[in-house]
């Protein structure tokens, strides 16, 4: 009998790939881009094996894998993260985790964890799966969820809003009417954490394409064979694994916008063709020779230096021509410091909202401390920090630094890595498997910024970036 896998994963497209992959190697596939239904379906109806990601807004990966371990003890559970660490990695494999995977992955190291998974565990008795003769209700539901794309979300989350009174800000904000009312592609660069998305969503939601599909792609966390089929879609037996005909990035959002987040990472032949389409507003689908009319508002951003990515053949120059037809640039926290205390009384305010909380003032001593700090992941570090803030001074009367500097949490991780790496229980790996894991951990606590995690390895930037494309390659 087939081995059953359910997969949830909020980013459809990546979900949609992995459905395709998985069921090529012969296994039973449900797959949900909504944990909670995700959930439903599997207390309804058990599976082998749960596939989740950890970064998910309506459910974590870890309360996905709590509710497993609770409810279905002899399901396996396999983590994927664009934004995994080591000291997560060992917490996740603690709480009974079997694995856990980092973005970007190849297909063929991701079916090995699966069927390494099913090899380790053909002792244990697994729930038994209902007839495969027919779709089960869990395939039902995904497909039916794949079929629907929403509208921009308009709400209030701060990512959603771009917040400033800075003149630099001000001056961005003022042109966001003039850049909406159009179809020309826009390049927005910036650090990591900037709000370089949030600025591409107000132009979605300024413009005439509002009510059209905003579709968002992470060109960094695909895995490599993932990228042209993800932007372009592609025909039955294109590659092996390709069972049936697929629409991409490009069918989905066609009369409404595609963001390309970190375009600078897509591979450099598919560049070549994501050029074509800007050219000649048609695309094709892999392994088809039939062009399709492309009606998409091209929105991209990039925290690289692409002048150097231009010069070291990373980047097509006439690419960047093309879509820097509106460059836009957002300035890091550091340079518009007048706006942090509006930005942390704004994300006081949402996530009071969100707990159903008073709020608390932050204390002047604190405010002063955050105006001072040089915050290295920008607006999304503030954001973390205010949101702990919010969390940890419930039963006191404002907030101040000991609720957004306690030390509890990062002395946790270096403690639980210590003792794990004092133990002998992590696995064996290779020098290059290692070093990978150091890159990604750095990159994790610089919110990205290559240029910083090189310094805290000792190494360049340039040597970070080749070491993640060889693992692509």
């Amino acid at each position: 009998m087939k081995k059953s896998v359910l997969v949830v994963d909020d980013d459809e497209l990546l979900l949609e790939f992995l459905e395709e992959l998985i069921a090529g190697e012969g296994f039973n596939v449900s797959a949900f881009s909504n944990p909670s239904e995700a959930m439903q379906a599997l207390d309804k109806d058990p599976v082998d094996l749960v596939i989740t990601d950890v970064k998910m807004n309506e459910m974590t990966g870890d309360e996905v894998l709590k509710h497993v371990k609770v409810n279905h003890p002899n399901t396996g559970v396999i983590m994927i993260t664009g934004f995994g660490n080591i000291n997560h990695a060992v917490r996740a494999l603690h709480k009974g985790a079997f694995d856990y995977v980092t973005k970007p992955f190849k297909g063929k190291e991701f079916l090995y964890r699966i069927n390494r998974y099913f090899d380790e565990d053909s002792g244990l008795q697994t729930p038994a799966r209902k007839a495969e003769s027919a779709p089960s209700p869990a395939q039902k539901k995904a497909s039916a969820a794949k079929e629907k794309v929403s509208p921009a979300d308009k709400s209030d989350h701060p990512d959603n809003r771009f917040v400033g009174e800075d003149p630099q800000i001000k001056k961005l904000m003022r042109i966001i009417p003039q850049i909406a009312k159009n179809v020309a592609p826009v390049l927005i660069q910036g650090e990591s954490g900037t709000g370089k998305e949030v600025f591409a969503h107000q132009i979605h939601v300024n413009s005439d394409r509002s009510e059209a599909p905003y579709i968002k792609i992470n060109c960094a966390n695909l895995p490599s064979e993932l990228v042209e089929s993800t932007l372009f879609g592609h025909v039955k037996g294109a590659f092996t694994g390709a069972i049936s005909d697929r629409e991409g990035a490009f069918d989905a959002a066609q009369g409404g916008t595609l963001l390309l987040d970190e375009i600078t990472e897509i591979d450099i032949k598919v560049q070549a063709k994501l050029l074509r389409v800007l050219q000649e507003n048609e695309f094709y689908r892999v392994g088809s020779q039939k062009p399709i009319k492309a009606d998409v508002r091209i929105l991209a951003t990039s925290n690289r230096n692409i002048a150097e990515a231009i010069a070291e053949k990373q980047f097509r120059e006439d690419l960047y021509y093309r879509l820097n037809v509106f460059p836009i640039e957002i300035p890091p926290l550091r340079q518009r410091r007048s706006d942090i205390p509006l930005l942390a009384n704004h994300f006081v305010e949402h996530y009071s909202k969100q707990y159903g909380i008073e709020p608390n003032p932050i204390s002047g001593e604190l405010m002063e401390q955050l105006v001072s700090r040089e915050w290295r992941g920008n607006v999304r570090e503030l954001n973390n920090k205010i949101h702990r803030g919010v969390i940890l001074s419930q039963d006191d009367e404002e907030i101040n630094s000991e609720h957004i500097d306690n030390d509890m949490f990062s002395n946790v991780d270096d403690n639980l890595t210590e003792e794990v790496l004092s133990n002998a229980d992590l696995p064996l790996m290779s020098i290059e498997e290692m070093e990978l894991k150091m890159i990604r951990k750095a990159l994790d606590h610089t919110g990205g910024n290559q240029k910083e995690a090189g310094k805290l390895l000792g190494i360049s930037d340039r040597t970070i970036r080749n070491k993640l494309k060889e693992d692509q390659s």
